[in-house]
């Protein structure tokens, strides 16, 4: 039997810390609020008192029992409001007895204090990244609030204007489809970077601030404010409280930290991603409370709110990161702070996956989202051939298509097609002023013959891009004329590709050596060698741009061989960096500056850091080893182009960074490792008029139709279109064609 005293001892301490330990801590909860601290025990239970807590008369007690409580409420005080104090990040004194100077308990401002407690935001932590981040302790880095600049301007992007509809409804299915099944759901690592992942990632996931589509400012995303430092280098973020991951779970500004944290890590195989968030980039990230961070560029730029804006990484999603990190979550998608999410009921395997959107999404009624993101669903079907894909489309299946090549566009969707005429089909331009996709040729300066400086130039020269785009194109696209066309000033103002020449072609390769031509019409070398160069791709839909080219090539003596895979397959395969050439483009970002490091220096070319690959005449030092999965698919190493992108990335000053894009884009045109394709000033498409956009939308912008998600789905009209189209009834008396030509260059 318990003694009646050391019961009823327990029964005062739950009862003593309701009536005075909360009204006391509630009066130091003004200095804490907006704390957070996970780690914190549950509040206590006062519902189980005994018999005696239920009743108004006061409790029999003795004087030692009641110093007894005393003391021991004066020492639960005492521990928790230290705790809870350290827990803030605040600094207070206690009065010393007597006249002695005050005794002061400093903030909790390291990764972990002087007896290896680690720091309240960070006790989740699992060993190997606390030790990670005291090791790397100058990068990541604990402050106070105190430690915030005085004199920042805060914006909120409350002056920018919203682009999406109050028109717009939620609900139905977006049915699209993609040409290969994704091999992962990862967003990093081998076979990440597919055409799936812009699904899952890419125009899903939100960022700190997003840059708007229509004006040089930025709208929030996870973060709710935001201010640039006076060195130009650092922006201050505060998180909006209501962020969440697909799981629920809230966004940290720890998480912050684990991104980094994870892109460095070389067990996510990406070394893309480890060389691009490296420590030479991204010098610091700051952490003032449980909603404020800094991150710390490595130089000041112009466009800095965009480039701190990194992602956050669930980092209670991921165990350590290990040998087994690619099989483990091959495919299991980590938690998104977007809109739609992918669970395994929804995989077809090899057919199709549909993406949800999430019940509740934390910014369903934020300012700049509460309109977007309208679809209930999102299926992916996978239709390998193109072709195939668009009677598909015709069928009513696909409800929207790409016509960006004028075939589509003139001849298997014309203007008069009934589908068109009878107003259940839109045909529609959007003009924008974003960087171009970079369709070119990339050469690999390493692969014999393209070693040799003659031969490249020489294939310049045997390329024939005028002739696709009048032939295949019907005009409608331009020439490319560098690596980094559609950056404004920082664009070249005079260099053009190279024209299509059997003269000046053939004097190149007789310099390298191909001065006869074969029987078979392909020029040979001393040695009997064939002018051979394979050409691999994964643009299945594109092989009859391929087909002209190695047509006009072989006027030259030039013999084009092509390697068309599948794109995951070609992807990898260029990746390896044993290809000759590769046909292929990226995506461009909405950007100030071309970017020049990941595709041209040779730090993404060879393992080997710096000089140590160079003799000392400037030539390759010979076993130097090749660099796998970097976007420098020419294999580009050359000393000069790494010093003027070495100035280039350290530089601050917008005149001196478009001279030196300038130099940079001569260097590498004089290298001729890179053969300009084609752009567009727009944005072609086929849609079923069910999917409805903006009345005024064409965005600035934009890379794809989708990018945004401002459209929306009208079940009715649908339904209307889908029965009239049964009965081969007109809706319309004119076919349906718009131009939205809000930003057509001039």
């Amino acid at each position: 039997m318990i003694p009646r005293n050391f019961q009823l001892m327990n029964d005062m301490k739950k009862y003593k810390t309701y009536l005075f330990l909360t009204p006391l801590l509630s009066l130091y909860f003004l200095i804490f609020t907006g704390c957070e601290n996970n780690q914190l025990k549950p509040p206590r239970d006062h519902s189980s008192g005994g018999e005696e807590n239920k009743q108004n008369t006061p409790f029999p007690m003795d004087r030692e029992l009641a110093r007894e409580l005393a003391r021991e409420f004066g020492k639960e005080f005492a521990q928790e409001f230290v705790r809870q104090m350290r827990e803030s990040n605040a600094s207070f004194t206690l009065p010393s007895p007597g006249k002695g100077p005050q005794k002061s308990i400093p903030s909790f401002s390291g990764i972990v204090n002087e007896e290896g407690v680690p720091h309240p935001l960070l006790r989740h932590c699992t060993e190997d990244v606390l030790a990670y981040y005291k090791k790397h302790a100058d990068c990541f880095t604990m402050a106070t609030p105190a430690d915030i600049p005085d004199g920042l301007t805060w914006q909120d992007g409350s002056a920018e204007e919203e682009f999406s509809s109050p028109l717009a409804q939620k609900g139905g299915t977006w049915q699209v489809y993609t040409r290969d099944f994704p091999r992962t759901f990862r967003t990093v690592g081998p076979d990440a970077n597919g055409a799936f992942r812009s699904y899952l990632h890419d125009y899903n996931s939100i960022g700190l601030v997003h840059t708007h589509p229509n004006s040089d400012g930025y709208y929030p995303g996870l973060a709710k404010s935001w201010a640039v430092a006076e060195d130009g280098a650092t922006v201050f973020y505060r998180l909006d409280p209501t962020a969440r991951y697909s799981d629920g779970k809230p966004v940290k500004v720890s998480d912050y930290f684990f991104y980094l944290y994870f892109m460095r890590n070389k067990h996510i195989q990406a070394p893309w991603y480890n060389d691009f968030y490296g420590k030479d980039k991204f010098k610091k990230i700051t952490i003032y409370n449980q909603d404020t961070l800094s991150v710390t560029f490595y130089k000041a730029k112009p466009d800095i709110v965009e480039r701190a804006s990194i992602l956050p990484k669930p980092e209670h999603f991921y165990s350590e990161l290990d040998g087994e990190f690619l099989s483990k979550y091959q495919w299991n998608p980590e938690p998104t702070t977007g809109a739609y999410v992918v669970y395994s009921r929804n995989v077809d395997k090899g057919k199709s996956v549909t993406l949800v959107r999430q019940k509740n999404w934390w910014a369903d009624q934020k300012r700049f989202f509460r309109y977007r993101f309208n679809p209930d669903q999102i299926k992916i079907s996978v239709i390998r051939d193109y072709n195939k894909a668009f009677e598909v489309f015709l069928k009513g299946d696909l409800d929207m298509f790409g016509l960006s090549k004028s075939e589509f566009w003139y001849e298997k969707l014309p203007n008069d097609h009934p589908l068109v005429v009878n107003g259940y089909l839109s045909k529609v331009t959007f003009y924008n002023q974003t960087p171009p996709p970079s369709y070119a040729l990339r050469i690999n300066s390493q692969q014999p013959p393209m070693n040799d400086l003659n031969i490249r130039k020489g294939f310049h020269h045997a390329i024939n891009f005028d002739l696709v785009l009048k032939k295949i194109f019907r005009g409608d696209f331009v020439r490319m004329n560098s690596v980094a066309d559609g950056y404004g000033s920082r664009s070249h103002p005079s260099i053009r590709a190279r024209e299509f020449s059997v003269k000046k072609a053939k004097e190149f390769f007789a310099l390298a050596g191909y001065a006869k031509l074969g029987p078979d019409g392909v020029l040979v070398n001393g040695a009997g060698e064939k002018l051979s160069v394979e050409v691999l791709t994964g643009y299945k839909h594109l092989e009859d741009v391929l087909v002209v080219l190695k047509e006009q090539a072989k006027k030259t003596g030039l013999e084009i061989k092509l390697k068309i895979l599948e794109p995951t397959a070609a992807w990898k395969a260029a990746n390896e960096k044993n290809h000759q050439v590769v046909f292929s483009a990226f995506n461009s970002s909405v950007e100030l500056f071309p970017r020049f490091w990941e595709p041209f220096h040779s730090d993404n070319a060879y393992e080997e850091a710096g000089d140590s690959k160079y003799q000392e005449n400037g030539a390759l030092k010979e076993g130097i080893t090749t660099k796998v999965s970097t976007n420098n698919f020419t294999q580009t190493a050359v000393q000069e182009i790494d010093r003027l992108i070495d100035i280039y990335r350290e530089e601050e000053d917008l005149a001196r960074i478009t001279e030196i894009s300038h130099k940079l884009i001569e260097k590498i045109h004089d290298h001729a490792v890179w053969v300009p394709g084609w752009k567009k000033p727009w944005i072609r498409l086929g849609h079923w008029n069910w999917i409805k956009f903006p009345e005024d939308w064409g965005p600035k912008e934009s890379r794809d139709y989708g990018e945004f998600h401002v459209f929306w789905i009208e079940p009715k009209e649908k339904q209307t279109i889908l029965d009239a189209k049964k009965q081969n009834k007109a809706l319309t008396t004119a076919p349906t064609i718009r131009t939205y030509e809000g930003f057509r260059s001039q």
